[in-house]
């Protein structure tokens, strides 16, 4: 049997640093936007000198866009994770009922990542005050909620459901799910709702579930 020589010890500690600085901008790049961090403080968050971010990363610039790229892509897979549901849906001869379900899980697994990764929400606030050059210059995929409604689109008229645009099923979910959950602290807040609570996100999804089976004409 092939053993796999380990990695040496320089690469794996070279690894580990660029991880810990990765970590260490995403937390402050989120608290405080691009232009309210600086290189060396992230390499102190992250223990390393202050030369090592310049090191692995050439500027600051780079970092950030690193960082965003991470952020999404940790985004993409959790939603296409959450959206599995639906997906599945599509394969299978199901009802409206089980559309209905597919969604809430789908809906309730895509919060419960927002709540899980407030950084990805950070981000997309201070990309939106910027402009969102930096944002559009990094390289990302956002597909997962547009894939799965496209297929949803692509069976749902023998099951009865509307010839719905695909683009506006996305914007309600994201309306419904993303955008609640960027204002928790201010709008939502002065709803006195708390979508951290399971029950009131449960709530919740169940309203948003029916606002997307109303679009998809299958309410």
């Amino acid at each position: 049997m092939t053993q796999i020589s380990p990695l040496p010890t320089k690469i794996r500690d070279a690894e580990r640093s660029r991880e810990a600085l990765l970590d260490a901008a995403e937390t402050l790049f989120s608290q405080r936007g691009y232009d309210g961090v600086s290189l060396s403080e992230i390499a102190s968050a992250a223990g390393l000198s202050r030369g090592t971010p310049n090191y692995f990363f050439g500027s600051k610039e780079q970092l950030y866009r690193s960082v965003l790229e991470r952020v999404f892509a940790d985004r993409q897979a959790a939603t296409a994770q959450a959206i599995e549901p639906v997906v599945a849906w599509c394969k299978h001869d199901g009802g409206t009922a089980e559309l209905r379900r597919a969604l809430a899980t789908g809906m309730d697994g895509y919060m419960r990542f927002l709540l899980q990764r407030p950084a990805f929400g950070r981000f997309v606030s201070w990309e939106e005050l910027a402009g969102g050059r930096r944002l559009h210059e990094a390289e990302r995929r956002s597909t997962a909620l547009e894939d799965a409604f496209a297929q949803v689109r692509s069976v749902g008229r023998p099951r009865g459901l509307a010839a719905f645009a695909v683009q506006d099923a996305v914007l309600l979910f994201i309306s419904l799910t993303f955008s609640p959950l960027a204002h928790r602290h201010t709008f939502l807040a002065s709803l006195g709702r708390d979508l951290t609570d399971p029950q009131v996100r449960k709530r919740h999804v169940k309203l948003a579930v029916e606002q997307m089976m109303h679009l998809l004409g299958a309410a």
